[in-house]
């Protein structure tokens, strides 16, 4: 398999999705319940934005074409989502103050990676910064949010299994979403089978 198309894998579903109820099960611990459900809450909002892109090209073929948008990438939003929002609270740990300064390179390296690696291998580019623009706007709506809460330590049993569990994850075999889409989309629109960029 390519490098690229292989570093590209964490940032799909199987990866990031465990990695975002981690993040969720550390603010339950660390702040409240309401502040995980507000997480978990912007997190769904962002995938539905991207699964309306996928089942509206895949079941009537519509999209930004002038733009050369059919869907929005899902492994950039979830890459400029989840491990930045990821980083900058692990970054918080350590000290308050780090959390904007993580946020910032959380966005620099995924859009980094959206460019030079989801942009040239599963999606084309204007795909690829679609998706990390949902994605970042996603994570710094969620940050500001944090921003007016107290967030305490997380306790470190539930940091390191929230990892352990990351890495798990990682070192899996990875799945996507697709194909669930693609039966949606078949479904809700009679097409004989799912729109594709050739097509």
């Amino acid at each position: 398999m390519d490098a690229k198309l292989q570093i590209v894998q964490y940032a799909g579903i199987s990866v990031m999705f465990p990695a975002a109820l981690v993040i969720a099960a550390w603010l339950w611990a660390a702040a409240s319940k309401k502040i995980a459900l507000l997480w978990l809450g912007i997190l769904l909002s962002a995938y539905f934005i991207v699964g309306v892109t996928k089942i509206l090209f895949k079941g009537w073929g519509i999209g930004l074409h002038g733009l050369d948008i059919a869907v929005f990438s899902g492994h950039a939003t979830n890459a400029s989502l989840v491990f930045t929002v990821m980083l900058s609270l692990l970054c918080q740990q350590i000290h308050p103050r780090l959390r904007w300064p993580a946020f910032g390179v959380g966005v620099l390296l995924t859009w980094w990676l959206s460019i030079d690696y989801i942009g040239l291998t599963i999606h084309p580019l204007p795909e690829a910064i679609a998706g990390a623009l949902v994605g970042t706007v996603a994570a710094w709506v969620f940050l500001m949010m944090l921003s007016h809460y107290n967030v305490g330590k997380i306790p470190r049993p539930a940091l390191v299994m929230g990892l352990a569990a990351v890495l798990v994850c990682s070192l899996s075999p990875k799945y996507s979403a697709e194909r669930l889409l693609d039966r949606i989309a078949i479904s809700l629109s009679g097409a004989e089978q799912a729109f594709k960029r050739s097509s």
